[in-house]
């Protein structure tokens, strides 16, 4: 069985006749024949009852219509991608993200650019929160993994990638108290935060303004006393030295926690969570690579989720908004 003789029958089912639809098809009626002869010999029923007047479905070829016109619609389909995967073969793609994100997905990302599509350059850029936005306000990027903070739907179209939790962070150090006072906990609320010191950014920050949302809510105030430089990796070798803490996504930190250089603590009473998003220009129509390499974005967060290295509940599948 192969496509073409999926095509005859559906249009000389369609026509009611062979002669018809060799006419409509444009093949000499004996092709048309001894193809759908060769079709029911190897379905092993009659699908087409013949007479004078034509040809109609038998009760076996209404069933076989049904799984034809699917079998061409997936036929049909594929080629319409394999034709999009056709035009992406080359080009760059420019992508921004912070640097907790990174952490996460840029490796994935980038093989699973050069498993499929070696040629196609993918440039990612990480930075601050403000920085991200701007890159994509200005076009130096096209695409930004961002947060829900930083989002203008001026000239953003979104999509919800992950609800990630939020999570205190501490060094696992033996002769650090907080370790020891920490070490045998899964989770802690957090109101507990305020006992503790803690290097955060300030509210420019995307992180900065998610903290101080939740202590205006819960009416928390935490202690933000500790010189932290605003850059992830510093602040997590003070975090690891025993200089505070920090309050983090699993997406920063979970390659140290397998090293158990860190402990991570669940935020909770109440659950502390943020959306992580794409977003894209508005202003700009999205190319196939572009639409590609989103796609390869939510598979590859899936794949991480999965592995808990990026804890939190994954988005609904859905389009651009």
């Amino acid at each position: 069985m192969n496509s073409k003789q999926l095509h005859y029958f559906l249009v000389t089912a369609q026509n009611g006749s062979i002669a018809s639809a060799a006419r409509e098809l444009d093949i000499a009626q004996p092709a048309i024949s001894q193809q759908l002869a060769n079709l029911e010999r190897e379905m092993g029923a009659e699908l087409l009852a013949r007479s004078f007047k034509g040809v109609s479905l038998t009760v076996a070829g209404e069933v076989f219509a049904r799984h034809a016109k699917k079998l061409i619609d997936d036929i049909n389909l594929a080629k319409a991608e394999l034709s999009q995967l056709s035009t992406i073969t080359k080009g760059k793609i420019r992508l921004g993200m912070l640097p907790s994100i990174g952490n996460v997905l840029s490796m994935s990302l980038i093989a699973e650019v050069n498993r499929w599509h070696p040629q196609l350059d993918l440039e990612i850029s990480t930075g601050p929160s403000y920085s991200v936005k701007e890159w994509l306000r200005t076009n130096r990027i096209d695409i930004a993994l961002t947060y829900e903070q930083e989002i203008d739907s001026k000239y953003m179209k979104t999509y919800p990638l992950i609800e990630e939790f939020m999570y205190l962070v501490v060094g696992v150090n033996d002769s650090s108290a907080n370790y020891q006072e920490l070490k045998n906990r899964d989770s802690i609320s957090f109101w507990e935060l305020s006992q503790y010191e803690l290097l955060t950014p300030g509210v420019k920050d995307a992180l900065g303004r998610l903290i101080d949302k939740y202590e205006k809510e819960s009416g928390v105030a935490l202690k933000h006393n500790k010189a932290y430089s605003g850059q992830l990796m510093t602040g997590l070798r003070q975090v690891m030295q025993g200089e505070g803490m920090m309050i983090l996504p699993s997406s920063a930190i979970f390659h140290l926690e397998e090293k158990s250089l860190l402990k991570s603590l669940k935020i909770i009473n109440p659950d502390m969570t943020r959306q992580a998003l794409i977003a894209t220009n508005n202003g700009i129509a999205l190319s196939d690579k572009c639409l590609w390499v989103i796609d390869v974005i939510k598979r590859v967060t899936a794949v991480e989720q999965k592995l808990m290295h990026w804890r939190g509940q994954l988005n609904t599948p859905g389009k651009l908004r």
